[in-house]
Order: C-alpha cells, then sequence, then structure tokens
C-alpha cells in the first residue's frame, strides 16, 4: 500500500515490524502524527473516533502486508533466523497451554469439575494452531 518492506525489519522483541531507513521512520511518524492531530480536530468525538480508527486500521492493515513481505528483502541468513525464532515460539506456546490444561485438571480433580477441568478455549487455542500448521503443510507440499 504506502510503505516497502525494505525501510523495515523484523522486532526483535515481541511480533511485528520495526523501522530501519529514515523512510521508516517517516512513515511511522507521519501515521502517528496524522492520528494526533485528527483526534485534536473540534469536530465532534464520534466522528474523531471513526476517522481515527479508520487511519488505524490502515496503518495496521499495512503493517500486516509489509511484514508478510518482508522475507523478500532479507537474506536468507536473516529469514533462517526469524523462522527458528518463530518455531521456538509456537513450541513455547504450545508447552505453556498444555502446562496450564494440566494445572487447571489436577486443580480441579478434587473439586468434582465437570466433564471438562480445564477452560475449553484452550483446547480450542491448541486445535487452531494443530489445524493452522496442517493447513500450511499441506499448502507447502503442494506448492513444491
Amino acid at each position: 500500500m504506502l510503505g516497502k518492506p525494505e525501510w523495515f525489519t523484523y522486532r526483535s522483541m515481541g511480533w511485528g515490524i520495526t523501522p530501519r531507513s529514515w523512510q521508516g521512520w517517516v512513515y511511522v511518524l507521519v501515521f502517528i502524527s496524522l492520528v494526533l492531530v485528527l483526534v485534536s480536530l473540534p469536530v465532534p468525538d464520534n466522528t474523531k473516533n471513526i476517522v481515527a480508527g479508520i487511519v488505524v486500521g490502515l496503518f495496521a492493515l499495512d503493517a500486516i502486508s509489509i511484514w508478510a513481505r518482508l522475507g523478500e528483502h532479507h537474506d536468507e541468513r536473516q529469514r533462517l533466523h526469524q523462522l527458528i525464532i518463530e518455531r521456538n515460539c509456537s513450541v513455547a506456546a504450545v508447552i505453556s497451554i498444555v502446562a496450564v490444561i494440566l494445572y487447571r485438571s489436577l486443580e480441579a480433580k478434587g473439586a468434582g469439575a465437570g466433564p471438562l477441568p480445564f477452560d475449553p478455549l484452550l483446547g480450542g487455542v491448541l486445535g487452531v494452531m494443530a489445524v493452522t500448521k496442517l493447513a500450511s503443510t499441506i499448502y507447502l507440499k503442494m506448492k513444491m
């Protein structure tokens, strides 16, 4: 859309992108300034909220688009490092969710819990993660 992937790189802390060139910093500052100007305008709050929400939404969509195309603008070593980081985060997420399910199950064992002694949403999150991995694997194998 507006930003270019070569202006950004992967964030080292958390998820998303961070500017790596002056153009990326200008891009971010323009969006922040635009939202601040919109919020300070002397118009009804409903209008300000709607317009600011649209601007922030466009910025978020553009950032996601940039993030998706970022791999094309990094060398193979950087892409491999990012894949290792993402894999490690995924494994940590699965281990954490399973640990919470086990903890809640043990905690509820003596309390006469219902059919599921843990929050079923945790099982849903694991299911979504498994389906996403399966769909990604099938897509990539078909693409090869």
